[in-house]
């Protein structure tokens, strides 16, 4: 019988992403992704290399890098937020009533 004595699991809480990895987060296509980052009135913040960097990756390999659009993950997470809608239940529940009433009462049944 083998005996699990500890589980570590690593992941970045807080990870930076560019268009194709956000995507697949939001579930949001990369062409959306583009339009809202240009969006006049809510646009999605973002990170952006504007100017040629050389790096060297961890394989040792030198390369350049421009352009690259990063989000962070709780950026968007804020961002998206504000697009949160609440059905307001009040009205709801207030329009279905009268729509009761109106039919108890032999009335004209509104129509939608």
């Amino acid at each position: 019988m083998k005996v699990v004595e500890a589980v570590s699991i690593g992941m970045e809480l807080d990870p930076w992403m560019g268009l194709e990895a956000l995507s697949g987060y939001s579930g949001m296509s990369v062409r959306s992704l583009r339009a809202y980052l240009a969006d006049p009135e809510h646009p999605l913040p973002c990170y952006r290399m504007k100017e040629p960097h050389v790096i060297q990756g961890k394989d040792g390999r030198r390369r350049a890098v421009s352009g690259k659009i990063l989000v962070r993950r709780s950026d968007f997470d804020k961002w998206m937020a504000a697009f949160r809608h609440v059905p307001d239940v009040d009205k709801i529940v207030n329009d279905v009533l009268a729509d009761m009433r109106i039919t108890s009462s032999g009335g004209k049944q509104r129509t939608p």
